[in-house]
């Protein structure tokens, strides 16, 4: 839905003259670049959510602020002031506590998989491999954000093709190749609400579904499926705003507030499998909390308190690298949002 609607503004912008030749000129084949480290990313944390707790998912996809400063470091040659530093040490610390239940064998809740959540974390590589491209390939080119994200999700839509059959295996039951089409028909079916697959018996343990059938229960997937649909556009055209007509601090706020909120609401009674929220869970997002917010207005609270060495108050003032750092928004959204800046 995202293609069609972002083209929907592409097609008569081009032709009104408010996307320039210049963005036209954009090679192509840094968008495929960049479709194809999103589509990874994405298909690794569709399978990582698909069997991690909600509240678990939005502090671990945190990890991609110390994966950022390793790989910015290293392929941008950005400086970080070492207030940030710290702060993403602190990130890592939170994280691990909440993972210590699971990491230390102190809990039974396959909800909190260190296998699953070993590769949400590293799918924040090829989700932030995704931003250093796009800041090495496009460079200082001002381009329309909605023209970026169109092209940018379109081959992100046909890498995903491809990489749906390996992806299908790793599924629990697994899907071969040759049963994909009939699976993706049946998909089809269940979001108009019609039910495919009947069982004479569906087989559950003593510990639920044993993975050999289930009856389908279509009956509601148009309501949900359709409200997600209606958010997650609104979503991302309400980031692409705040990037057009606010600032980078305003999404840092809205980014970093959504933390503890979305944590939180996975474990509101009328959520579906609400989660339970554990003193892991609620130390780590302290934890983590304690680091975005040092992450981001550490520097200047240090500079402020006259706690930082001489030189590494000119660095702050004189550095347009770190000042550029210090100015850009803490989190980038997995999808559908790129800054132009």
């Amino acid at each position: 839905m995202y293609i069609p609607l972002s083209f929907a503004y592409v097609i008569p912008a081009i032709r009104a003259g408010w996307i320039t030749d210049d963005q036209l000129a954009v090679p192509k084949k840094d968008f495929a670049v960049m479709g194809f480290l999103d589509c990874l990313a994405g298909i690794m944390q569709t399978f990582a959510t698909t069997y991690l707790k909600g509240s678990l998912v939005i502090l671990l996809i945190q990890s991609a602020i110390p994966v950022s400063m390793v790989l910015s470091a290293l392929m941008l040659k950005v400086k970080y002031h070492v207030v940030q530093y710290i702060a993403a040490f602190i990130v890592c610390a939170g994280i691990i506590t909440v993972l210590a239940p699971s990491l230390f064998g102190s809990s039974d809740d396959e909800e909190s998989s260190p296998t699953w959540a070993l590769v949400l974390i590293l799918s924040t590589i090829p989700m932030v491999l995704s931003s250093v491209y796009k800041e090495i390939a496009l460079g200082d080119t001002d381009l329309d954000p909605i023209y970026l994200n169109a092209w940018i999700a379109l081959f992100q839509f046909a890498f995903s093709i491809p990489l749906a059959i390996p992806a299908a295996l790793v599924t629990s039951p697994p899907v071969y190749p040759s049963e994909l089409p009939s699976n993706l028909y049946n998909g089809l079916l269940c979001y108009v609400g019609q039910s495919s697959i009947e069982c004479d018996d569906d087989h559950y343990d003593d510990d639920g579904y044993d993975g050999t059938c289930a009856t389908d229960d279509c009956a509601l997937a148009p309501a949900f499926v359709n409200v997600y649909l209606l958010f997650n556009v609104s979503y991302n055209i309400l980031i692409i705003m705040i990037l057009k007509w606010g600032s980078s601090n305003l999404l840092w706020l809205a980014m970093t507030v959504m933390v503890p909120i979305g944590n939180l609401a996975f474990a509101l009674p009328f959520m579906p499998d609400a989660s339970t929220i554990t003193p892991f869970d609620i130390l780590g997002l302290v934890i983590i909390m304690a680091g975005l917010v040092g992450y981001r207005a550490g520097p200047d609270a240090a500079k402020s308190a006259g706690c930082c060495l001489e030189e590494d108050k000119a660095a702050l003032m004189e550095d347009d690298e770190l000042k550029k750092n210090l100015d850009e928004p803490l989190m980038q959204p997995t999808q559908g949002a790129y800054s132009d800046e």
